[in-house]
């Protein structure tokens, strides 16, 4: 990607039809009804006739295909300016989302870190491919992805303790744990191992994914976001 950048890393010249797609993601992922315990995003500013108010709103940072569905992804930055006083400095917050479409068309918003995105920028890197990197944790190319759950293969039985069970309930949380994980052979030590691993989602946004062989069951990082910029929930 060519594209012309901004003084703070944006994109500036992103073709129209990119263009559409991405506000389609945005506006998807804003009215969302599986965001987190914040609410949606509501863009656009409210200033009195002092100066006074507040003011939302996006750009993006990068965008592209991925590597093993082919759907389309956009990172972006959500921005919020606030102004408490008219002669005080305003406060400026940013969060920063992978945005892209699940199987069931459903739009997500995963959050990520500002410095893995501005690190690829500095590095002349593809965004997209270094954000979904930090996700799992390794060569995104390598997994079986299930949502915010991916399968890493392994060549060789990790040592690792046995579970005493061939299926978990997992996810980013206790509270969020939306993926039931079966397999001929459970391990943990820190780390999750599965033998032949079976993946189910039971809100069903993802199909069925099962692998041959040991894999470590990832769950994928999220960065902390504030209030005004919420995630969508797997």
């Amino acid at each position: 990607m060519n594209a012309k950048r901004g003084t703070y890393g944006e994109l500036k010249s992103v073709p129209e039809r990119d263009m559409k797609m991405i506000r389609n993601l945005v506006n998807g992922a804003a009215q969302a009804d599986k965001v987190d315990e914040h609410g949606a995003w509501e863009f656009g500013c409210e200033f009195d006739n002092k100066g006074r108010g507040s003011a939302l709103n996006w750009d993006v940072y990068g965008y592209g295909r991925d590597r093993h569905d082919r759907r389309f992804l956009a990172v972006i930055q959500v921005r919020q300016f606030v102004r408490q006083r008219k002669n005080w400095f305003p406060q400026i917050r940013k969060s920063y989302f992978l945005l892209g479409r699940n199987e069931d068309k459903s739009i997500f918003a995963h959050a990520v870190q500002s410095a893995v995105v501005h690190r690829a920028i500095r590095d002349n890197a593809d965004v997209v491919r270094r954000v979904q990197k930090w996700i799992f944790g390794c060569d995104y190319e390598r997994v079986i992805r299930h949502g915010d759950i991916a399968l890493v293969p392994l060549s060789r039985q990790p040592a690792a303790p046995v579970v005493d069970t061939d299926t978990l309930a997992i996810g980013p949380s206790d509270n969020s744990a939306s993926h039931e994980l079966s397999a001929d052979e459970i391990r943990q030590n820190g780390n999750l191992y599965a033998k032949n691993p079976h993946l189910t989602h039971a809100p069903g946004t993802h199909p069925d994914v099962a692998g041959a062989g040991w894999y470590r069951v990832m769950i994928g990082r999220r960065a902390a976001t504030y209030d005004f910029a919420a995630p969508t929930i797997d």
